[in-house]
């Protein structure tokens, strides 16, 4: 059996992405295979394709970050999942491909009735969303918090999830996404226009309890001074190494390393820690599990609803990098990978 999977086999810009066949192998004892039917495109893969990232798969490498599909079949030592069951997971890269072998515990059932492309629209940003809110900073209802490039993927997510919560969000985007930001109830901040810090001071002047920045570098400072005494600053995400559209290896590089460490240094009862999806993995590894489990229920409950600015065919993954690159999509672009549809 055939599969076509994205492959990059150097750095570069979008062009780099080949739509590649190669032979399906049966998945190992304690693997399974899955016939993906859509795998979402993040705001990082762009990054790795290009090389800019510090750690991380890095190419030649297949980009996508997760997989929702049906079990195509079992290795013998596989319990519990038989072909034909849908499925979902988060993966370290290889996601943009039509099949893939992982191992069974990697794997969440999907409830029935669920889309493929809405799952591979939710699971990645909604698990970050999810674990940043209620893992990492603890928020509790009536706590106020500010989330950057909230039109994003992750941003839209964390906007609805703290709404469920009852925590109160200051949502920084550009002024056309402000619709977007309003309808799920955080106080717009047109970051293009207006000091979001000034206006944060102005209606929340005892500090916040928790900022969610993705931008990095200099805005990583601003955003730790908002904080209260016992607030966490938690950065995410690179998107601090595009600029114009382009990718640059140093504003990466620098802008983790001066985010990150600088705050740390100033023992004042504010903390900041750097978080990305297998952050927990080691120190909480049920966390994994039970936070998809709680993202599908929140699914299926119709209490959370993505925002999918595209679906793509596999083959245009290309065209998917060049929209994110642009900064001019709203939401999740989902590549539909499935062979037989």
């Amino acid at each position: 059996m055939d599969g076509r999977y994205i492959f990059a086999e150097r750095a570069g810009g979008p062009g780099v992405l080949e739509f590649r066949k190669r032979q399906i192998a049966p998945p190992r004892p304690n693997e399974v295979l899955v016939r993906v039917q859509a795998s979402g495109v993040s705001g990082g893969d762009p990054l790795f394709r290009a090389g800019a990232v510090p750690v991380g798969p890095k190419p030649p490498f297949t980009p996508g970050f997760d997989v929702t599909g049906v079990v195509e079949s079992v290795g013998p030592e596989v319990t519990g999942l038989r072909p034909g069951q849908p499925v979902t997971a988060l993966v370290k890269g290889g996601g943009n491909t039509e099949y893939i072998s992982l191992p069974a515990d990697r794997l969440v059932m999907v409830p029935d009735g669920l889309r493929p492309t809405v799952v591979a629209a939710t699971m990645l940003n909604y698990f970050i969303a999810h674990q940043m809110l209620h893992r990492v900073a603890g928020l509790k209802p009536g706590q106020r918090i500010v989330v950057h490039a909230a039109a994003g993927g992750v941003g839209i997510a964390v906007l609805q999830l703290a709404r469920l919560a009852g925590i109160e969000c200051f949502a920084t985007s550009s002024g056309g996404k402000q619709e977007t930001v309003t309808r799920l109830g955080a106080h717009h901040i047109d970051y293009r226009k207006e000091d979001f810090a000034k206006v944060i001071r102005a209606q929340a002047s005892e500090g916040l309890d928790a900022a969610l920045d993705p931008i990095g570098g200099t805005q990583f400072q601003r955003s730790y001074r908002l904080l209260r005494r016992g607030g966490i600053l938690i950065g995410y995400g690179q998107s601090q190494v595009m600029k114009d559209g382009k990718v640059s290896k140093v504003r990466g590089a620098v802008g983790l390393l001066t985010g990150i460490v600088g705050p740390k240094l100033v023992p004042d009862g504010r903390s900041t820690t750097f978080y990305n999806a297998w952050s927990l993995e080691k120190s909480r590894p049920q966390a994994y599990r039970e936070d998809m489990q709680e993202v599908l229920r929140l699914l299926k409950n119709g209490e959370i609803e993505p925002i999918i600015a595209a679906t793509l065919p596999l083959a245009d993954a290309a065209k998917a990098h060049e929209m994110l690159e642009r900064a001019s999509v709203v939401g999740k672009i989902v590549l539909l990978c499935d062979a037989r549809s």
